[in-house]
């Protein structure tokens, strides 16, 4: 079954967050959307927008919406942290129980929060070229994306808007291969991380992560290998070898 990714809602526009029971009711259209296609194309809700608000997370329309999400059991993905504050991905945590984080740059603000979501194994969807043409990251600073990679944190490479942005993925690897030091072992690394922390179902997630292995020639781990090789054999996305997008 092809896949199409998430469904987004918004963050509220300063001046949509001074009638919050108007427009935010479009988060809790976007779950029954999701709940709707939740069984055919649909695998994760995703909450975007201006992360400048305070408490945005708080607002009622995306409380509900992400709350609905879990007790249907669709994925969680929450745009967080690319221009907030440390504090916009601790609520996206706690509060709409993200499962991963779009962006997530500024939780290097917090080495405690930071520390906390290492330990729990959250999955930090980066994207370099987009964050130098947002400006959400400066060239004079050292990227993120260095620090998760020095730290072997869970993240992969993501292009993001590709139309928007008028790049591929490949324009990613170029990117923190010239500029920033990445290996094709970094590469491996952080593609099958992708593959873990991706959205699929439990038995395609098994399938591609034994096509990765096989593909980059490394051994299973022990504790897996009986697991990955379970089942009949399927191709599953087959560019998914060579990089993650989000939308999975």
């Amino acid at each position: 079954m092809w896949r199409c990714g998430t469904v987004h809602t918004c963050w509220p526009t300063p001046k949509w967050s001074r009638s919050p029971g108007t427009r935010l009711n479009w988060s809790l259209e976007v779950l029954e959307l999701c709940k709707k296609y939740h069984q055919q194309t649909v695998v994760a809700i995703d909450l975007a927008g201006d992360e400048t608000i305070e408490g945005s997370s708080l607002f009622p329309g995306h409380k509900a919406a992400y709350e609905g999400a879990m007790k249907s059991g669709i994925h969680r993905t929450v745009h967080a942290g690319e221009v907030g504050s440390a504090e916009v991905v601790r609520e996206a945590v706690d509060i709409l129980k993200t499962e991963r984080l779009g962006h997530g740059y500024h939780t290097l603000e917090d080495e405690a929060l930071y520390h906390r979501l290492r330990q729990e194994n959250m999955h930090f969807e980066v994207c370099p070229w987009s964050s130098y043409l947002t400006g959400a990251w400066k060239p004079e600073t050292e990227h993120p994306v260095i620090r998760f990679k020095n730290d072997q944190a869970n993240y992969s490479l993501n292009s993001d808007d590709s139309l928007i942005f008028k790049s591929t993925l490949d324009t990613d690897y170029q990117m923190t291969k010239r500029d920033m030091g990445f290996t094709e072992e970094e590469f491996k690394r952080l593609n099958i991380n992708a593959a873990k922390s991706s959205f699929l179902p439990e038995d395609e997630k098994r399938k591609l992560l034994n096509q990765l292995y096989s593909a980059y020639e490394l051994l299973l781990p022990e504790a897996t290998t009986g697991m990955l090789h379970s089942g009949p054999w399927v191709v599953t996305l087959p560019w998914l070898l060579f990089g993650f997008l989000r939308d999975f």
